[in-house]
């Protein structure tokens, strides 16, 4: 999921890249919701990952 092949993001806003180490498992698992998210929803792929670390800050009170 490259932030340079999502055309959906919005052009001038600022991006950093998140690298994190995951076992394969969870890697296919992020996929799939990322996917599903994006086709239930409409909503870009940067949007999706932004959204799912603010409710894991939030849910971590960070």
């Amino acid at each position: 999921m490259d932030v340079e092949k999502d055309k959906s993001t919005v052009p001038g806003e600022e991006y950093e890249v998140l690298k994190i180490h995951v076992r394969p498992d969870l890697y296919r698992a992020f996929r799939r919701c990322v996917w599903m998210t994006v086709h239930e929803t409409g909503m870009s792929i940067v949007e999706i990952h932004n959204k799912m670390i603010e409710d894991l800050l939030k849910s971590r009170e960070c």
